[in-house]
């Protein structure tokens, strides 16, 4: 059985698919891919932006859950 990769398959479009499908494909696969390397000095900044959402996050289910046990204990 011989290996598909993506570039055969591109080389053997169907007859009706139309020049358009054909290039929008080509086109989708010069699209940057995701990469986890580091590039220059200090933190990533979407690794920080996570970080702050996450700790807001955090923080205000605690104090929804302080809230809650106040609530309960004054009942």
């Amino acid at each position: 059985m011989k290996p598909i990769n993506l570039q055969s398959l591109l080389n053997g479009a169907t007859m009706d698919q139309d020049k358009g499908q054909q290039q929008r494909s080509a086109l989708r696969l010069v699209e940057p891919e995701l990469s986890l390397v580091r590039r220059g000095d200090g933190p990533d900044p979407r690794l920080s932006e996570l970080a702050r959402l996450l700790a807001r996050r955090a923080a205000r289910e605690v104090f929804e859950e302080q809230m809650r046990e106040r609530s309960t204990t004054r009942s």
